[in-house]
């Protein structure tokens, strides 16, 4: 599970290795984007992280969860 800083449009789901996009916006007004998916590696992880690298936006959390 990732939550970036700013909006990711849910068109973007193929780019970042299939996760699943939701937007929210936090207590203060600020927009956040929820990315939520299996990665097969690191690679994976490497790819996603550089994809939002690339769009300016600030990763805010990342969260391994358990299988």
């Amino acid at each position: 599970k990732l939550i970036v800083q700013g909006w990711i449009d849910h068109t973007w789901s193929d780019r970042l290795e299939g996760m699943t996009i939701c937007q929210a916006t936090l207590e203060g007004g600020s927009p956040v984007t929820i990315l939520e998916g299996e990665l097969s590696d690191q690679a994976a992880l490497a790819g996603v992280l550089n994809s939002i690298y690339e769009l300016h936006l600030t990763v805010l959390s990342v969260k391994r969860l358990t299988i």
